[in-house]
C-alpha cells in the first residue's frame, strides 16, 4: 500500500461528504454595498455590515439583522458623517438587539458606537482619550458578553504600542491597557474577525504575529507565527489550547495552514490533504471541527471544507459558493458574507447553511451491528449486514483519500447491501452508514 493510500487512515475519524445545503439569502444593501462583515448569533440570528471598499465612491456602510435565518433582513445606515466619508471597520454583536461598531475618518478621529434596538439607533462611546487622536484606528472590537469588551487599533506613533482598551460596563467606560506590548514597524490588527474562547481572545497582524490574552484584553502576550506570515486569512480556536491560522494564496488554492496546540505560544506547519480554502476558518461549536471557506477571487478558491483531525485533512462540502467571512454556530448552521469577486456578484447577501455533513453522532448499536465482509476485497465487492436496518433505513456513502464523494445509496433491505466498487482504484475508503439515530463507520480497502 502506497503513501496516498496510507493518507487515508485519517478518514477513519472524518464524516460523510453530503452535499452541502448552502443557500444564498438576499439581503437588499445600497447600490455599491458588499457584504463585508458577518458576525452570527444563533440559527435564526446574525449581523452582516455591508461596506463600500470594493468602489471607487463612497457610500456609508449599512447594517443588516435577521432573526428568522434569513428570510428577511432590516436594513439600516449606520450615523457616519457622509461628508467625512466616515468609515466602519468592526464590529461585535452579543444578541439580537445589541452590538458594538467601530468607525474612523481618517486623520480626523475615530468612534465606537453602540445599539441596543437591533441598529435602527446608535449611540457614540468614545471620547477624546478613546481614539481621539488624529491618527487613531480602530481595527478589532469584541465583546465576550453585554458588559465586558476590548477594542484593538493602530499605533498612533511609529514605535508606539497599538491603541488597547477594554470596558466592564458595556462601553459606558473604557480604560487604556495598561502596559500594552511594543508594536513592530508598519504593524497593525488585521481586519478579520478576531478569535475568542471563554476569557481568551487572540487576534494577528500585518507582521505574522498573533496576540494573545487570557484575562478579556487587560493583559497580552506575544508570538512570532512564521517568516512571510503576512496575508494572514483567518485566525481560529477550538478551545484556549488549540487553534489554526490560514494564510491566503491570492493566485492559487495552494494556502500555507499552522496549527497551535498551547494557546498560540508557538505555531507549526500543516501539510495537510483535501481542499483548504483562504477566505475563512471557523470552529463548529461543541466539536473538534473547522470549517475553510473561500471567494474566488480569481484564484478559483470558492467552496467551503471541513476538518475533524486539527487541519491535517480537508473534506469538501461543496465548490459553488463564495464565501467571505464565515461563523458557524452549531454542527448544523453556519453563515457566511457571500461575496464574488470574479464574477462581479458584488452584493449577493449571505449564505446560510443547514446541511447534517457536520453532524458526528455516532449510533452505536449500528456500530456494534455492522459488519463488511470480505475485506480487503478483491475487485472491490462488498456485502454489507446490520441488524439494525429493517427498522431504521440508512444511506450509505463511501468517500476516498482526498474526501470525494465515490457512490451514496438506500438502504433499507434487512438482508443486507451488496456494496460494488469495482470501478475505483485500489486502496483505502471510508464507509459511512447513516441512520435516522445516528452514524457507522468502517475502513474498507479495494484490492
Amino acid at each position: 500500500m502506497n503513501k496516498l493510500f496510507l493518507s487515508c487512515l485519517g478518514l477513519c475519524l472524518l464524516g460523510f461528504t453530503a452535499q452541502a445545503q448552502w443557500v444564498n439569502k438576499p439581503i437588499g444593501f445600497a447600490a455599491d454595498t458588499y457584504p463585508f462583515y458577518t458576525d452570527a448569533i444563533d440559527a435564526n440570528t446574525a449581523w452582516v455590515v455591508g461596506s463600500d471598499f470594493i468602489s471607487s465612491s463612497y457610500v456609508p456602510a449599512q447594517v443588516a439583522l435577521t432573526v428568522n435565518g434569513g428570510q428577511t433582513w432590516t436594513v439600516t445606515t449606520m450615523p457616519v458623517s457622509t461628508a467625512d466619508e466616515e468609515e466602519f471597520t468592526a464590529l461585535s454583536a452579543v444578541n439580537a438587539t445589541t452590538a458594538w461598531a467601530t468607525t474612523v475618518i481618517s486623520g480626523v478621529e475615530a468612534r465606537i458606537i453602540r445599539t441596543t434596538n437591533g441598529g435602527q439607533t446608535w449611540t457614540t462611546q468614545s471620547s477624546p482619550t478613546v481614539y481621539g487622536n488624529p491618527d487613531s484606528y480602530p481595527d478589532m472590537i469584541h465583546f465576550f458578553s453585554t458588559t465586558d469588551g476590548v477594542t484593538v487599533g493602530d499605533p498612533v506613533a511609529p514605535s508606539g504600542p497599538m491603541e488597547m482598551f477594554t470596558t466592564s460596563n458595556g462601553g459606558v467606560n473604557w480604560t487604556p491597557v495598561a502596559a500594552p506590548p511594543a508594536a513592530q514597524a508598519n504593524e497593525y490588527p488585521l481586519s478579520t474577525p478576531p478569535a475568542a474562547f471563554g476569557n481568551h481572545i487572540w487576534f494577528a497582524t500585518s507582521r505574522g504575529r498573533v496576540f494573545h490574552s487570557t484575562d478579556k484584553g487587560l493583559t497580552w502576550t506575544v508570538a512570532t507565527v512564521a517568516a512571510g506570515a503576512v496575508n494572514i486569512g483567518t485566525l481560529v480556536f477550538r478551545d484556549a489550547q488549540n487553534g489554526l491560522l490560514s494564510i491566503l494564496n491570492p493566485t492559487s488554492t495552494a494556502h500555507r495552514l499552522y496549527r497551535t496546540t498551547d494557546g498560540g505560544a508557538t505555531w507549526a506547519a500543516v501539510t495537510y490533504t483535501g481542499p483548504l480554502h483562504g477566505t475563512g476558518l471557523s470552529v463548529v461549536p461543541g466539536t473538534s471541527q473547522y470549517v475553510s471557506a473561500g471567494a474566488d477571487i480569481g484564484n478559483g478558491d470558492q467552496g467551503s471544507s471541513y476538518s475533524r483531525d486539527n487541519g491535517q485533512t480537508w473534506v469538501s462540502l461543496e465548490t459553488t459558493y463564495n464565501h467571505f467571512v464565515t461563523e458557524f454556530v452549531s454542527n448544523t448552521v453556519g453563515w457566511s458574507s457571500a461575496l464574488d469577486f470574479s464574477g462581479m456578484q458584488l452584493n449577493p447577501g449571505a449564505n446560510r447553511y443547514s446541511g447534517t455533513a457536520l453532524a458526528t453522532r455516532t449510533d452505536a448499536a449500528l456500530q456494534a451491528s455492522l459488519t463488511v465482509s470480505p475485506n480487503p476485497a478483491l475487485g472491490g465487492r462488498f456485502s454489507l449486514r446490520a441488524s439494525r436496518t429493517a427498522a431504521n433505513p440508512a444511506t450509505v456513502r463511501v468517500l476516498d483519500a482526498t474526501g470525494r464523494l465515490v457512490q451514496q445509496l438506500p438502504w433499507s433491505n434487512a438482508t443486507g447491501l451488496e456494496l460494488d466498487l469495482s470501478r475505483e482504484p485500489a486502496g483505502l475508503y471510508l464507509l459511512e452508514v447513516e441512520g435516522a439515530t445516528g452514524v457507522a463507520r468502517q475502513k474498507v480497502v479495494v484490492q
